[in-house]
């Protein structure tokens, strides 16, 4: 994707640190870290996406940002203001294709209030939208844009909230804890069931020693910077800044929890489910993937990596898993025994969570800012 200037005042940057969004047809919606949101989608022939249109959010960039595609067809994606910041804002927008020409345009626009809006938005069943500013607040809005009722969580670094089928919302935080927020059942303020402090629930091995770890979120090995995965029985797993991978049971106990190599920044990677719900799939700061029994915890099988894997994998419906990784490769692996598939060296850090389309091909994008196509296995 193009590093040119957007209309938020900046250079734009052509660096992808976040994941595609796949429309029904197949079309990618996906931005620079910076500047534009662009739908792509690829015309059958050649080796270059064709560009169906783009939109900038004036004065604001998407930054860590996944988009959503929204049951009316617009793309749902949040915006921060300010870049670089820390009193800033964020908002999220509804952007509607063009009729004609390649301009996308705002159906509608949500103010998040305070903090860089680096969440990515929920879709839920009735389409309602769920959404955390970077403050913490969660906010759960309407399919037209109206702001059904909001709760106070905490300050959060890049994720995006999961929705239970009770309708409870979860919302990890890099304050140290998760929060399990019901809706309300009159009025406009969602309350917090309750909350699972990952600090209180360490494993025996040390984290790296204090004077390795500064800065916010992932970085200072406290709390969570990735979304929870639900298993069919309401079970969360997620994993954290401290290099702990956990399962929690929907009252908010402790199931069990697995050590992966410590490492600074610990572990950002949501996790994959197997289709039959035995085995649990993510990838680590140190350690590559791994596979856990979703019984016990044991691990099942590691697909060692030299560097760090900062995305979620994807699981196909053949069983094969796909990852990035930050060594600049693109590993699909067998989830059942954990060896190769293939190894794709893309020449730069792959930050981006896979995707795949409905004809089974795979989107991940790089930190050129490239995005990738894989023809389906």
């Amino acid at each position: 994707m193009p590093a040119e200037p957007g209309s938020n005042g900046r250079p734009g940057r052509a660096d992808v640190q976040h994941s595609s969004a796949i429309g029904p047809d197949g079309t990618i919606y996906i931005h620079n870290f910076s500047s534009s949101m662009f739908a792509l989608t690829d015309p059958g022939r050649g080796n270059s996406l064709t560009l169906k249109w783009r939109f900038d959010a004036p004065g604001m960039a998407a930054l860590h940002a996944t988009p959503a595609v929204a049951h009316d067809g617009s793309v749902l994606q949040t915006f921060a203001a300010g870049f670089g910041q820390p009193d800033t804002g964020g908002a999220l927008y509804a952007i509607r294709a063009p009729s004609t020409g390649t301009t996308a345009s705002e159906a509608w626009k949500v103010d998040l209030g305070p903090g860089q809006g680096t969440s990515s938005p929920t879709v839920g069943p009735d389409g309602s939208i769920y959404v955390v500013s970077g403050a913490g607040r969660l906010f759960a809005v309407s399919r037209e844009g109206a702001v059904k009722w909001t709760a106070q969580t905490g300050p959060i670094l890049r994720i995006s909230p999961a929705l239970a089928s009770d309708g409870t919302v979860y919302v990890p935080s890099y304050d140290g804890k998760l929060y399990a927020v019901a809706p309300p059942s009159t009025g406009e303020q969602g309350s917090v069931r309750w909350t699972f402090d990952f600090g209180q629930h360490l494993g025996p091995t040390a984290f790296p020693s204090e004077s390795a770890r500064s800065g916010a979120g992932g970085q200072a090995g406290v709390g969570s910077s990735a979304s929870p995965t639900i298993g069919p029985d309401g079970t969360l797993y997620v994993s954290a800044n401290n290099s702990n991978f956990y399962a929690i049971t929907p009252d908010g106990q402790l199931r069990w929890l697995f050590e992966a190599e410590r490492e600074v920044a610990g572990i950002w990677s949501s996790a994959a489910l197997g289709a039959d719900g035995l085995t649990v799939y993510f990838g680590a700061n140190r350690g590559g993937i791994y596979a856990l029994d979703t019984a016990t915890g044991k691990e099942r099988w590691r697909f060692n990596i030299y560097g760090s894997v900062y995305n979620s994998p994807a699981l196909d419906a053949d069983g094969v898993l796909y990852t990035g990784s930050s060594v600049g490769h693109v590993f699909a692996v067998d989830s059942v025994s954990g060896q190769p598939v293939f190894d794709y060296d893309a020449g730069q850090e792959v930050w981006s969570d896979p995707s795949l389309r409905p004809d089974g091909s795979l989107v991940m994008a790089d930190r050129k800012g490239r995005v990738l196509l894989f023809a389906g296995q």
